[in-house]
Order: C-alpha cells, then structure tokens, then sequence
C-alpha cells in the first residue's frame, strides 16, 4: 500500500483520543452545593406556604453586633412563616397563623405608612448598623424596599412600620424582645418544632447561651436550607 495512505493514520488515534476526552469534559458537571449565603443587602424570597400567596415580608439581617437575624412571611390567609437563623430564641422554621384582625391591622399599616412610594435606603453612612428587608403585595404589585438603618435619609416612618410589622405578628416570641442598646433580651434559645398552623410557644426565661451565635454573616448559617 502506498506510504500516502499509511501516513494520516499516525494521527487517527491522538485525534480519537483528543475527541473523546474533550467530550467527556464537556459532559462533566460540577457539583452544586446548597447554599443560604445572601448577601446581607440582599433578601430572601418569600418561605412558601402550599396553596397561599405572600402578602408582606420582613427580614432583619445582622450587624457587628448581636442584632437578630431572621424573616417573616406573611400570607394572604393569615399563616406566618418565622426562619430564625442567630441571635434569635428560636432557630429554624415556625408556622403559625394570624386572626383576621391582625392580618387587617398589618395591611392597615402598610397603606397608612404610604409603602408604596418608598425607594431602597441603602447608602452606607454607618458601617455597623443592620438591615431590613420589606415588602408587600398589593393586588397583581409587588413592592419590596432595601433599608439599612445606617442610611440618616430613610423615613421615620419606615423604622415604625417595620416596628409594626413585628409587633403585630408577634415575633418577640420567637425573637426576643431587643433591649435599649439593640441586642435581644435574656431568653433560652430553642430548636423550633412545632406543626403548621400552631400557635406561637410560651419560651422559658434564662441565662442566655451563646449557642445560636452562629457562624460569620458571610457563612450560610440557615437551619431551614432556604435556597
């Protein structure tokens, strides 16, 4: 057989080889961890509840300090969804309902604070201060509002609602109830438990333990595995 037909095939099986590693490459995927590692100037979605539309949301994100870092999702049908994730009494996922008076109380007090035509207040004026996350539906809308509480142009009224917000649902149950200088009050830090739909629990009172620190804001430090 002439040379001319023997020669090409020297590069037959480099070019085989070659083909098939760079398919296999092509076809391999990197593994993807889970991960709750949201910047803190950035919140959350919503924590689902089957068959029920968010209807308001607030998320409180950590400081340099002891400040609780937690979520609330409230829905059209009066359940809450409570994610404590450090500084809090209670870590993990509580579900719980709402009376109608609440949940009309929580709407009155969106319309009246005028939610609708804030903007995010996100200049860093303060470098140590925390953040909340609101938002609210109203009708087919959608509104959500970034406020750091280090930014001095942010409306009194907003901190008030976002005070609000707290205090309707009921939150210091599983939050604490902060203190004077911003931290939480004494309380047991507990693992939460409890079935859907079931009422906020009574929290012994006690030396605080600093278990539910929790890792750096940096780190994903969410016992609910939120996505």
């Amino acid at each position: 057989m002439p040379k001319a037909f023997i020669r090409p095939r020297r590069w037959l099986l480099p070019a085989v080889l070659c083909s098939t590693w760079l398919a296999a490459a092509g076809c391999r995927k990197k593994p993807v961890k889970p991960s709750d590692a949201s910047a803190i100037d950035q919140p959350h979605p919503p924590d689902q509840v089957a068959g029920a539309t968010p209807t308001a949301t607030l998320e409180r994100t950590g400081c340099y300090g002891e400040c609780p870092v937690y979520r609330l999702t409230v829905n059209s049908d009066g359940s809450v969804v409570y994610v404590g994730t450090r500084w809090v009494k209670v870590l993990g996922r509580q579900q719980y309902h709402l009376s109608e008076t609440q949940l009309a109380e929580l709407l009155a007090v969106f319309e009246r604070s005028g939610f609708m035509q804030l903007r995010d207040y996100d200049r860093v004026e303060n470098t140590d201060d925390d953040w909340a996350h609101v938002s609210y539906r109203r009708g087919g809308l959608v509104k959500r509002v970034r406020h750091y509480h280090g930014d001095n142009s942010a409306p009194a009224s907003l901190s008030a609602l976002e005070d609000d917000f707290d205090r309707i649902v009921g939150s210091g149950r599983f939050v604490g109830m902060p203190s004077s200088n911003g931290a939480v009050a004494p309380g047991t830090p507990a693992a939460a438990d409890s079935a859907p739909g079931a009422a906020p629990p009574r929290l012994p009172q006690g030396p605080r333990s600093s278990e539910n620190g929790g890792p750096a804001d940096d780190i994903a430090a969410d016992p609910d595995n939120h996505p």
